[in-house]
């Protein structure tokens, strides 16, 4: 499952998601310095030039869900099923990585969307399966920098394939293509209320505030959360200053964030929204909040955290936590 999109305003980026999984990932904030040393599964060391930070959970190994790094690249991981297509023996020629390593290695080695479109093709996805779930997660991608500038990466038969995306919005299966051509469905979709409509002798009105979005999908598969975001995303205002652009993040977040128990997996397992983050590209901020918490946990990646020895993660609270007045 999972939503991500991009909001900005004149001065600022913000890249968020909702992390909706089955799986209990008990995520929370986790820092890679500098000059990590990291060990692909198929035998590789690659030493990354740039710290980053993101999601992820010292009993997951060192990998992430997502993350922002020095540069201001952001990028965030979501499911792709029935879709994703990797190759089943290594190529020589390119750096060979397991779906769940290419966070890390953007993370890592790329500075800018531009820098990512130029190495790509230097990169191999293998299809090898994540050793704490043991299975080959299908996944793609939504990679965005300062300058506000996004793709999407998703691996076909053709191998990993780089695509523009004009609106800036990322769910799950099918392919990015499909989404936009889906749009063309819900173009009756507007802000203001619909007029009057007379049936013969008889005037129709509407019910009350919000007729123009009549019709927009409610539900929780992925074709319906990207129309719904998409739409949203469109029409939310963004010229209000920095604390406001904040909320509206959070307020579109939640127009996606899936409830324990309403939405139960094949084998049992409740998909939902284990945790809610979002990335300022320019300040190098990330913002995380778990299913359980009221209050939102910001980090700053400073020299400081970029200099450390080792990859620092931070315990969260699960505890709801409100004001007295």
């Amino acid at each position: 499952m999972c939503t991500s999109f991009t909001l900005q305003d004149a001065d600022t980026t913000i890249v968020a998601r909702t992390m909706d999984f089955g799986f209990e990932l008990d995520g929370r904030p986790v820092v890679f310095p500098r000059n990590y040393l990291f060990h692909t599964q198929l035998g590789r060391e690659i030493s990354f030039p740039y710290g980053f930070m993101g999601t992820g959970n010292p009993k997951m190994g060192d990998l992430l869900a997502d993350g922002i790094n020095e540069k201001g690249v952001t990028v965030m991981e979501l499911y792709f099923p029935n879709e994703a297509v990797y190759q089943e023996q290594s190529d020589a020629t390119k750096l060979n990585l397991a779906p769940h390593e290419l966070l890390m290695w953007i993370l890592g080695t790329i500075d800018s969307v531009a820098s990512l479109k130029q190495n790509i093709t230097t990169i191999q996805l293998v299809a090898a399966k994540n050793p704490i779930l043991q299975v080959v997660l299908p996944l793609h991608f939504i990679v965005s920098d300062e300058t506000g500038e996004t793709i999407v990466l998703e691996s076909s038969a053709k191998g990993l394939e780089l695509k523009e995306n004009p609106v800036n919005v990322m769910t799950n299966s099918p392919e990015l293509e499909w989404h936009l051509k889906n749009l063309n469905n819900y173009i009756g979709l507007q802000t203001q209320n619909f007029a009057t409509k007379n049936f013969q002798e008889l005037t129709a009105h509407p019910f009350g505030q919000g007729s123009g979005t009549f019709g927009l999908p409610g539900g929780f598969t992925g074709p319906e959360r990207f129309v719904r975001m998409a739409f949203l995303r469109a029409n939310i205002q963004t010229e209000q200053g920095y604390d406001a652009l904040l909320a509206n993040t959070l307020s579109l977040l939640e127009t996606v964030t899936i409830p324990k128990g309403v939405n139960i997996k094949n084998d049992g397992s409740i998909d939902y929204t284990q945790y809610k983050a979002f990335y300022d590209t320019k300040k190098r901020s990330y913002f995380f909040r778990p299913y359980t918490q009221s209050e939102t946990y910001q980090l700053t990646l400073t020299e400081e955290l970029l200099s450390l020895e080792e990859p620092k993660d931070f315990p969260i609270t699960q505890d709801f936590v409100t004001h007295i007045l």
